[in-house]
Order: C-alpha cells, then sequence, then structure tokens
C-alpha cells in the first residue's frame, strides 16, 4: 500500500494509530488534531514530513486498502459505501480509480476470481 518508514514522532505514531483503528469513520483532520492535541497547520505540516503524504491521502490509501481486502473476502461493493464513510458508489469508484487505476467491480472481477 504505502511505503511506511518508521516513524519516530509519538504525535505522528498516534495519529496513525487513530486513524487505522477508526478507519470506518468518516475521519476529519480536525477530529485527528484534537485527539493528539496539535494545531491542524502543525500536524499538516508534521505529519507529511514525517510520512511523506498528507493525512487526507494517507486516509484515502487506508480506506481503499480495507475496501480492496474486503472486496477479495466477497463483500457487496454498496456495503462497503457506507461501511467505509464514502458519500456514494462514485465517491468510491473515484477514489478507488485514483490509487489502482480501475474501478472496485474491475477490481473483483479481476482478482476474486482466480
Amino acid at each position: 500500500m504505502l511505503n511506511r518508514k518508521i516513524c519516530i514522532n509519538p504525535y505522528i505514531t498516534k495519529s496513525i494509530e487513530y486513524i487505522n483503528s477508526n478507519i470506518k469513520k468518516k475521519l476529519t483532520i480536525d477530529e485527528i488534531c484534537q485527539y493528539v492535541y496539535l494545531s491542524k497547520f502543525y500536524f499538516l505540516r508534521m505529519f507529511k514530513k514525517e510520512i511523506g503524504i498528507t493525512p487526507y491521502r494517507y486516509i484515502l490509501h487506508c480506506k481503499i486498502e480495507a475496501v480492496k481486502n474486503d472486496l477479495y473476502m466477497g463483500i457487496d461493493i454498496n456495503t462497503l459505501v457506507s461501511k467505509y464513510g464514502f458519500y456514494d458508489l462514485s465517491h468510491l469508484n473515484k477514489s478507488f480509480i485514483k490509487i489502482y487505476g480501475i474501478t472496485p467491480l474491475e477490481y473483483k472481477e479481476l482478482y476474486t476470481n482466480e
């Protein structure tokens, strides 16, 4: 998924743990900042410096990776829209294409019928 390096900053480590534990929610940066007691500006800058991508992009990658795994397990695509906090199927499709270059259904057809 992501080429993660070891993160020694405890605030970023704590924020990643929070994101991973709450991946099914519609997470906001303000919510994460409040959880780790950092200003939004400082958190955004520090996260990008430590992880290499923005928190928004990181959250999207985590959600799409979870969707991909659930598709492989046979879970219905419409269930995944609400399960991972996407607005609708179109939003999920656009996000999935942004990362994998294909729609979730194309992924399912390619990788679950092997």
